[in-house]
C-alpha cells in the first residue's frame, strides 16, 4: 500500500542547447524536500555534446536524447510515456529555464491527494530576476483571441488564495496518471505553444479541476528552456507562425457556439493587430500570415 502523501511523481524537462539553465534547474531540484520523486531530462538534439555533459554531471536522472529537435510536445510525451510505464502516479512538467523552492512539491502533492476532483495543479511562478508574478495560470478572451497570464508583474503577496484559472501553463504542470489515463498525452499537433492550454481544456472538459497553489512556488527565467524568448518584441519567425497557427487550430477544437466564432474572428484581428504593433522585426508578419493560412488546413 502506498503512504498516505508519498506517490511517485517523474519529473520531465526538456533541454535543447541550454545547458546552463538545466544543470542549474537539476542542482535546484536536488534540494527538494518530496522524497519520492525521479527526473527524466529529454534532450532535444543539442549540440556539443550537452545530453552527454548534463547525464554525466547527474547520474541518478533518466536520459532521453534525441537527435534532432523533435519539438516541445513529442519531446515531453516521450518522457510522459516512460514515465506512465515505470509506474508514476503524478507527472511534473517542468521547464528546465525554473529554480524551484525546495517544499513545493510536498505541498502540490497534498493538495492533490486530498481532492479527488483535481486534475492538474500549478505553483505561483514568479519571475527568476524581479520577484514579481510570471503566472497564476491563464484566461483567454473570447472576444479578442488573447490569452493572459493571471497576476503577471503583480507581487507575490497578492496573490494568495487558490485560483481555478482557464488554463494552466507547461511552464510547471503537476498531473494526476488518471488524467492521461482518460485523455491522452499532448497533442503533437502543436509543437510548441498552445498545447498547454489545450490539454487544460481537455481536462477540464473531461471532468477535472485545475488549480493554481500559491503557497507553492518556483522561479522562471520567462521560456529559455525551448529557445523561446519571454517578450512578443524578441520572437523568432518560427514562433510568429506559431502562435498565429496554433492560437486557431486551438479555437477550431476546444470552443464551441458564439464563443468560437468571437474567438476565431478576434484571432484574426484583434490579436493579429497587436502582434503588428509589437513585433519589432516587422518581417515575421509574413510568417504569421502564413500561420493562420496553414492553420486553415
Amino acid at each position: 500500500m502506498k503512504e498516505l502523501f508519498n506517490p511517485l511523481v517523474y519529473i520531465i524537462t526538456i533541454n535543447w542547447n541550454g545547458i546552463d539553465d538545466t544543470i542549474e534547474c537539476l542542482d535546484s531540484l536536488k534540494g527538494i524536500t518530496y522524497s519520492n520523486c525521479k527526473i527524466i531530462v529529454v534532450d532535444n538534439g543539442s549540440k556539443n555534446n550537452q545530453a552527454e555533459k548534463i547525464k554525466e554531471k547527474f547520474r541518478n536522472i533518466e536520459l532521453i536524447k534525441n537527435k534532432k529537435n523533435e519539438g516541445f510536445v513529442i519531446a515531453n510525451n516521450q518522457g510522459i510515456k516512460l514515465a506512465l510505464k515505470n509506474g508514476a502516479d503524478y507527472i511534473l512538467l517542468l521547464n528546465n529555464d525554473t529554480i524551484i523552492k525546495n517544499d513545493f512539491l510536498n505541498i502540490l502533492i497534498e493538495y492533490a491527494e486530498k481532492d479527488n476532483n483535481v486534475g492538474i495543479l500549478s505553483p505561483k511562478i514568479i519571475y527568476y530576476d524581479s520577484e514579481m508574478i510570471w503566472s497564476m495560470g491563464g484566461r483567454i478572451s473570447y472576444l479578442t483571441g488573447i490569452s493572459i497570464m493571471i497576476g503577471k508583474t503583480k507581487k507575490p503577496e497578492q496573490y494568495n488564495k487558490i485560483i481555478e484559472p482557464d488554463f494552466l501553463t507547461g511552464c510547471a504542470m503537476l498531473i494526476k496518471r488518471k488524467v492521461f489515463d482518460k485523455i491522452g498525452l499532448l497533442d503533437p499537433i502543436y509543437f510548441a505553444y498552445y498545447e498547454d492550454v489545450d490539454f487544460s481544456f481537455k481536462a477540464r472538459k473531461a471532468g477535472y479541476t485545475i488549480k493554481v497553489i500559491p503557497e507553492s512556488i518556483i522561479w522562471h527565467k520567462k521560456s529559455a528552456s525551448a529557445g523561446i524568448r519571454g517578450s512578443i518584441r524578441e520572437i523568432n519567425k518560427l514562433q510568429a507562425y506559431l502562435w498565429a497557427r496554433n492560437g486557431i487550430i486551438f479555437g477550431r477544437k476546444n470552443i464551441s457556439g458564439w464563443r468560437k466564432i468571437t474567438f476565431l474572428f478576434g484571432h484574426l484581428t484583434f490579436k493579429f493587430l497587436f502582434v503588428l504593433l509589437n513585433l519589432t522585426e516587422k518581417k515575421y508578419i509574413k510568417c504569421y500570415v502564413q500561420g493562420l493560412i496553414h492553420a486553415r488546413k
